[in-house]
């Protein structure tokens, strides 16, 4: 990011899986936010880190660059939940933030760009409730249907392979 620009979007990255994001220095060559959009040949997609917290249960997505150019990804990947046969019964609302975490530096604001050199990764965290909402019943969630941002390929991720399957209420 040139930093005379005001007008450019802030580069972020992450260590930790998505919890906590810092400003990529503006010395990173390989990756900043004039890089071109990932597309879905440079990316894998796979599912992180589980969280929970006082009836919250959260996944978190992870992207990887598997290409040998830098790219940046901006905005929300879409993600739906599956039932054991494949089908799409719930899907994921995009907000910058969740009991479980997000961006709680900017809650009101656009969400970052966030640039990826070859081998970096980027993170989104898709969370719900493990319990019963009012008269709705908890659903079982077989895996996520997830597209990273701006792009248009889908990949499945089953939660088959936890425990359990995320039971969302």
């Amino acid at each position: 990011v040139n930093e005379a620009d005001e007008s450019a979007p802030a580069s972020f990255q992450t260590t930790d899986g998505g919890r906590t994001w810092s400003p990529l220095a503006p010395a990173v060559p390989a990756a900043s936010a004039t890089s071109p959009s990932c597309t879905d040949d440079q990316l894998s997609t796979s599912l992180g880190k589980e969280s929970v917290g006082l009836g919250h249960v959260g996944e978190t997505i992870v992207f990887t660059n598997v290409s040998t150019s830098a790219c940046t990804l901006h905005g929300y990947p879409g993600v739906a939940g599956l039932d054991a046969a494949g089908t799409q019964i719930m899907q994921a609302g995009r907000t910058p933030s969740g009991y479980l975490g997000g961006l709680w530096n900017t809650p009101d604001g656009p969400p970052p760009t966030v640039a990826l050199a070859p081998g970096q990764v980027a993170s989104a965290l898709v969370e719900g409730v493990d319990n019963q909402v009012g008269s709705m019943p908890c659903v079982r969630l077989s895996g996520f249907l997830v597209t990273a941002p701006a792009t248009t390929r889908s990949v499945d991720l089953p939660a088959a392979r936890r425990s359990a399957a995320a039971n969302v209420g």
